[in-house]
């Protein structure tokens, strides 16, 4: 039986869909949540529930009261993983902290690196010594750390050793919504991956709580950052998160075209997304003009539209943004 989660992937297919409780519910509702449920039987009998892998080397301080002051140590052979907390002197309780990362070989140092400012009160990062990537002679380090904020960020990073062991560098995984990402082996070959919610669907079509968005998969190969969310060894788990969506849609589907979206996104992971577009044409908020404002070409890397501003209606809206975020409904 596959073996995943952490204090991030474990939530992943919950934290997939997340409501307001007491938010609107519509008249066809009922309605809705039968068709959701039949139209994804077969995948919500077949879904694994998410449960905690065996423990593997990491530091994670949590949140736990009173917070542990550090510093913190990590250990595998000649490796030596220290974490401090700077300023480390500081008399100003207020005043916020980043994680200061020591890397030692063989009792010397080989790399630094400081992580974000977060929680003056919590030492809110975690540090996590798995294998990522084969063909250097040690594992590599996930630095993740909070900056803080309702929803945002962890500052993640990956620090691995050139193939002779000698030369170590940081790669950045990117600032990704919620606390400290840490990997997991999702498909169970013994290399582990980044598994989050696609950051790009959140606030698209609704507000945050209101969101669903499909379960994304990094890795990492020759040195870079990979989304591998549609490769086939991760197919389980793509139907684990819809699953996570469907039940987490049990009370209602409020703001629906936030869930919509993200529904639709999860459906086309798992090749099924032609019917999951007719589902949302069929179900959308007609009230809602959320996200309807589209550019007539892609926006620049500025954001900016360099073409005209349309009012599109929500299923033309969601096939323009699918396609620019990497979701074609042809596949």
């Amino acid at each position: 039986m596959r073996a995943i989660g952490n204090r991030s992937v474990l939530a992943i297919a919950a934290a997939a869909l997340i409501f307001v409780p007491g938010a609107a519910r519509s008249a066809d509702d009922g309605a809705f949540q039968r068709e959701l449920r039949a139209q994804n039987a077969a995948h919500l009998k077949a879904a694994i529930p998410l449960f905690r892998q065996p423990s593997t080397s990491m530091i994670d301080p949590g949140f736990s009261d009173p917070p542990p002051k550090g510093p913190w140590e990590l250990r595998s052979g000649k490796l030596r993983i220290t974490v401090t907390m700077t300023p480390e002197n500081s008399n100003d309780p207020d005043m916020p902290r980043a994680p200061h990362l020591t890397l030692s070989l063989s009792g010397q140092t080989v790399f630094t690196s400081e992580g974000s400012e977060g929680f003056a009160s919590f030492p809110s990062f975690l540090v996590q010594l798995v294998e990522m990537e084969g063909g250097n002679p040690y594992p590599e380090i996930v630095f993740s750390s909070y900056t803080g904020g309702a929803h945002c960020c962890s500052d993640t990073r990956i620090i691995t050793s050139g193939k002779d062991g000698r030369k170590w560098r940081e790669i950045e995984a990117g600032a990704f919504d919620g606390g400290p990402l840490a990997a997991s082996d999702l498909d169970g070959d013994g290399r582990y991956e980044l598994a989050l919610r696609d950051n790009a669907f959140l606030y698209t079509f609704g507000c945050y709580a209101c969101s669903a968005a499909p379960l994304q998969v990094l890795r990492l190969e020759g040195g870079r950052i990979v989304d591998v969310s549609g490769h086939k060894d991760f197919f389980e788990s793509q139907r684990d998160s819809l699953a996570g969506m469907v039940q987490g849609n049990a009370g209602g589907f409020a703001e629906s075209n936030g869930f919509l979206a993200g529904y639709v996104g999860q459906k086309i992971r798992l090749g099924e997304g032609a019917e999951a577009f007719e589902f949302a044409r069929k179900y959308y908020d007609r009230k809602s003009d959320w996200g309807l404002e589209r550019c007539s070409v892609k926006r620049d890397s500025r954001g900016d539209c360099p073409g005209k501003l349309l009012q599109l209606k929500f299923p033309d809206a969601l096939k323009q943004f699918l396609e620019e975020a990497g979701y074609p409904l042809s596949n």
